[in-house]
């Protein structure tokens, strides 16, 4: 439901006025705020499918470019010592914007922008007894490399002459880059890549089946934002901001879905195999995990959602899988598929032998069974806290946090019950005895638009099945 506030209401037709003056075009589309820190976009008139309803001109876009274009950016290219980021450069276009005040061409928009990321929910500014509650998570880990990101960055920019003069703090910084990691867009503009700030189109919130459609439209010179879908007046107009877990969602934008079949559970791997095969390409198999997070040389860490087949930086279970079957290499199975594969970079990326894969589980759950231990309150316990909406209520930080860690905890608990289902029926000697088994028939009954249901079938049907039938 949308908050009314006078100066609100009049900043957001501020901003309006200033970019219809300046050729954008958004006939159908309204901005509203719904918390403190909370803006979302919403239909004022029906919406056909495909109907373009944001037009927003190059001149109302803020580039990366355009950081390292201006007085402090050209001189931090030059000064700083070491790397600085694209988002680090467009949070000194953004400072730089601010400082002006009224004077600043962007002014109206940043009116409308949040002042304050403790309001909005960022777990970087919780107090310390807030982030108990996310004790032995990855999200909390997330969340403290991010907020260490930003501090270095910050540390290797300040001694830059321009930034001393203009005066700016690390807290001045953090708002900065906290504004950029919340709202930037990856575009093409003229065949290139480009990360891009855009007025109005970054109110947008997120949603997995997102009605709108977003890109650069080179021809007409700006960003545009259509429908695939009909839309009906007061309609939430929502973009995705990937496919995240939780574990993404709160330390980069600082909510949580109450469900997310994307939640990623960390789990912690030897670097060594298990039975002392000297495994070439064991450390050199790529696996998902927080690209703000150095790994530490002692343990290998390996983010994973509960789809088996996905792979990338937000999926990872199939890397683990690939990961974890290396370590479980028996050196006959080594030498085996060294022949057979003696150029492949991942050749455990497909299952072994049913052996081989029991093994895997077998340290999948070990893993999963470690990490879930250290957690101080069981699934239940965090199911009946989000039952009591007084205590944890919309948007709370609390109910965020609760949020985040049960989603961990599930994808963990998946794991070690994959685990147990899966290595029963890999003992299976046929298909035939296979779909005899009762574990088999219960896993066939299940929902399959359930997120158990679903995944483990998925492995099933992808993994044993074939594993049996080619009697491996």
């Amino acid at each position: 439901m949308a908050i009314k506030d006078d100066e609100f209401d009049q900043n957001v037709k501020n901003l309006s006025k200033w970019l219809r003056k300046n050729g954008a075009a958004f006939p159908k589309v309204e901005l509203s705020r719904y918390a403190e820190e909370g803006r979302d976009l919403r239909a004022k008139e029906c919406i056909k499918a495909n109907e373009e309803i944001i037009y927003v001109p190059r001149k109302c876009i803020i580039e990366v470019q355009q950081g390292k274009d201006c007085k402090v950016g050209h001189a931090v290219k030059n000064e700083a010592k070491g790397w600085v980021s694209g988002h680090t450069y467009l949070a000194i276009r953004m400072l730089m914007e601010r400082d002006l005040g009224a004077k600043s061409f962007f002014y109206p928009w940043f009116k409308v922008l949040p002042k304050d990321y403790k309001a909005q929910g960022m777990p970087q500014y919780w107090t310390d007894d807030q982030k108990k509650e996310l004790k032995h998570t990855k999200t909390l880990a997330k969340t403290n490399a991010v907020k260490s990101a930003i501090e270095e960055m910050w540390e290797r920019i300040r001694t830059v002459s321009a930034v001393k003069k203009t005066g700016w703090t690390l807290k001045d910084f953090c708002w900065a880059r906290y504004t950029v990691l919340t709202r930037t867009f990856g575009v093409e503009i003229n065949g290139k890549d480009a990360t891009v700030m855009v007025p109005l189109a970054d109110m947008a919130n997120h949603e997995f089946e997102r009605p709108s459609r977003w890109k650069y439209d080179d021809s007409k010179k700006g960003f545009v934002v259509k429908v695939v879908r009909d839309i009906e007046v007061g309609i939430n107009l929502t973009d995705t901001y990937g496919s995240k877990g939780n574990d993404s969602f709160l330390p980069f934008y600082g909510f949580c879905l109450e469900k997310n079949e994307f939640n990623q559970a960390r789990f912690t791997f030897p670097l060594k195999n298990s039975n002392g095969v000297n495994v070439d390409f064991l450390n050199k198999i790529a696996v998902s995990r927080c690209a703000y997070e150095p790994e530490d040389g002692k343990v290998k860490n390996i983010d994973a959602t509960t789809d088996t087949e996905a792979s990338g930086s937000k999926r990872g279970g199939k890397e683990m899988f690939t990961y974890c079957r290396a370590l479980a290499l028996s050196q006959d199975e080594y030498e085996r598929i060294r022949k057979a594969n003696p150029s492949s970079k991942r050749p455990t990326e497909k299952p072994v032998s049913r052996s081989n894969e029991k093994r895997a589980l077998k340290i999948i759950k070990n893993a999963a069974t470690r990490a879930l231990g250290l957690f101080g309150s069981t699934i239940e316990e965090d199911e009946a806290i989000l039952m009591d909406t007084v205590k944890t209520p919309q948007y709370s930080w609390y109910r965020n946090a609760v949020l985040a860690r049960l989603g961990e905890k599930r994808t963990l608990t998946h794991y070690i019950r994959l685990a147990e289902f899966a290595t029963s029926l890999l003992s299976c000697s046929s298909v035939k005895k296979l779909e005899q088994h009762k574990v088999f028939s219960e896993l066939r009954s299940a929902d399959r638009k359930d997120e158990w249901g679903y995944y483990a079938n998925k492995y099933v049907d992808k993994v044993v099945i074939p594993l049996i039938k080619a009697k491996k």
